[in-house]
């Protein structure tokens, strides 16, 4: 997927290799956190005051904001050197999210 691997050392090539290996489990793994934290956040039924709700609500958001950010960091790497893999995965883990 990255380009110019012939012109990268020995010491950068097995980086990229075993970045190219990941991208489908780092993927995967940021759509099922986000799938996670917003199920958190709807299914959180307590008898905490509103505020107090709010305030659990806030740092799990701050959790899928993490995920959600790493995501689009992978999308806009993958989008611009790869794009018919970008849709694979999308269309192997987006099928299903509303």
């Amino acid at each position: 997927m990255l380009k110019g691997k012939e012109y990268m050392t020995g010491q950068q090539q097995p980086l990229v290799a075993e970045f190219e290996a990941d991208i489908e489990s780092e993927y995967a793994l940021c759509i099922a956190q986000l799938q996670k934290a917003k199920q958190a956040i709807e299914w959180a039924t307590t008898d905490l005051t509103e505020q107090h709700q709010n305030l659990a609500n806030s740092e799990i958001d701050a959790i899928r904001k993490y995920w959600h950010d790493r995501l689009e960091a992978l999308i806009n790497l993958v989008s611009w050197r790869q794009p018919k893999l970008l849709q694979h995965l999308n269309e192997k883990y987006l099928k299903d999210i509303h």
